[in-house]
């Protein structure tokens, strides 16, 4: 796989002073765990071209440079459900929900 291949992510936190952001990995390969189906509906801009999973263990921090262009936009909803997924998958969820850490 090259270095240079193009990849879709979805970006879940505005890049800071320096233009780096956080983003998780989307793939069509749906058959990868842990991962969240992403559909037409999850977006209120665009639509991917193909059926798609979230990976909730997979998050980058990236440069905004690296970004060739938008795809779309998901809605509020949806980004709310991915947030609380992914803060399941790496433990961050039991700060927020009142719970004791494990």
């Amino acid at each position: 796989m090259s270095a240079r291949k193009r990849r879709p992510v979805l970006v879940l936190k505005a890049p800071n002073a320096q233009g780096d952001f956080v983003a998780a990995q989307i793939t069509s390969q749906t058959h990868h765990r842990p991962g969240l189906a992403i559909s037409a509906a999850d977006f209120d801009l665009g639509v991917l071209p193909k059926a798609s999973i979230v990976r909730l263990d997979k998050l980058f921090t990236l440069n905004e440079t690296l970004i060739l262009h938008r795809v779309g936009r998901v809605t509020p909803t949806s980004m709310a459900r991915i947030l609380e997924a992914i803060c399941l998958e790496v433990g961050c969820a039991s700060r927020w929900l009142g719970a004791s850490p494990p």
